[in-house]
């Protein structure tokens, strides 16, 4: 039985123009140079994205304690508001 006509073992044809060899290197070390600029940019922003991640921890963390502190203070104006004294305050949160 005879090969289809577009048989595997035929050169596939290579569409659009062939470049010389130097261009071909040319070509090369420009792409190569390309991928090595991005690496390094992408560190960079690997980097700053880090540090943002850690400032945002920093922000919720003193947000936190500001909003403790608020608390603490309204606590603190209620009871010298109450005009009980300590002694008195303690035995009502037993």
């Amino acid at each position: 039985m005879p090969r289809p006509k577009g048989s595997k073992n035929k050169k596939k044809i290579i569409e659009g123009e062939l470049l010389s060899v130097e261009q071909y290197d040319e070509k090369i070390v420009t792409l190569t140079a390309e991928i090595e600029n991005l690496t390094e940019t992408l560190k960079t922003k690997k980097a700053e994205l880090k540090e943002l991640e850690k400032g945002k921890e920093a922000a919720v963390e003193a947000a936190a304690a500001q909003k403790a502190e608020e608390e603490k203070k309204k606590i603190l104006d209620a009871v010298a508001a109450s005009g009980k004294s300590l002694d008195e305050i303690l035995e009502l949160l037993k």
